[in-house]
Order: C-alpha cells, then structure tokens, then sequence
C-alpha cells in the first residue's frame, strides 16, 4: 500500500495510505446494504492490519457506516484483537447540507433515478446513539480536529 506523508499535526505526521480503500469499484456507491458492510469490513480489516503488523499508534478511518450492527462490528474486532481504543465520530450534517458539498454528483443520480440503494435516500441510515464525538456542521474545521485530536490524545475538550 502506497504511504504518502501529507502534514504533520501537532507534532504527529499525517499519512495518505490511499484515497480510498479499493474493494470492488462496481459496488460504489453501494448498490445493496450487504455491499456496504463488506466495504465496511475491508476498512476494518484494513485497520487491523495498520495496528498489529504496522504497529500504527493512531489510524483514522472515514467511512460511512449506516448501520448500529457494522459501527459495533468494528468497534469489537478493534478493541478485541488489538486493543485499540475506538472513537466513534458522528458528523451531524443533514442531507441537505450532503446534497449541497457532493463533489462526485451522485445525489444528483440518486434523485434522477441512476442510483438505487444510496444511503440516506432510499437505503437506512441509523443515527449513532453514543457516538464519543459528535461533530455539528455549526463547528469549523479547526474546532472539529481539535475536539477529535484531544479525544484521541485524552485530554479536556471544550465544545
């Protein structure tokens, strides 16, 4: 796997494994939800990997879990069987707002009937209930590393 350094943060460099995990290109977006948790899966594996055999510290892995079962999924394999501490970041943005920043126009395909299955729309999102952070769309970017940089490092958090 490509590493590519890409800045270095409060005295941690940053790494770009990839820009994103590949599992099956067809699958992207996920056209049914057992497509998702496989994709889910691969991240988690992945992650796994980056902490036993890499010995990485920290790994950060951005995805979209829309279900309860793949987010406790992840959170047991890594806890388990690496002994990681797992932080559940929720970033409460209403599908307006995810409609307005979509880069890749796929809500647009999803609205036009092109893509079926597209979580949020017409596939399930379920909203973490515990989530350790939770980031609003109310925060800047600087305030939501800070919160996440201090949850992961330990140390007090004013929201």
């Amino acid at each position: 796997m490509n590493k590519k350094k890409i800045i270095d943060f409060k005295d941690h460099p940053i790494y770009l494994l990839e820009r994103h995990l590949k599992y099956d290109e067809a699958l992207i977006p996920s056209k049914y939800i057992v497509d998702r948790i496989k994709n889910n899966n691969v991240a988690v594996y992945s992650a796994r990997n980056m902490f036993e055999f890499q010995k990485a510290e920290i790994v950060i892995v951005s995805m979209i879990s829309p279900l309860k079962e793949m987010r406790d999924n992840a959170r047991d394999i890594l806890t388990k069987y690496c002994k990681a501490q797992f932080i559940e970041v929720y970033m409460d943005t209403p599908l307006e707002i995810c409609e307005q920043r979509d880069p890749k126009g796929l809500y647009k395909k999803v609205r036009a009937g092109e893509i079926k299955d597209f979580t949020g729309i017409d596939s399930p999102y379920q909203i973490p209930e515990f989530p350790e952070v939770s980031i609003s769309r109310e925060m800047t970017v600087e305030k939501a590393v800070d919160i996440i940089y201090n949850r992961i490092h330990n140390t007090t958090t004013i929201l």
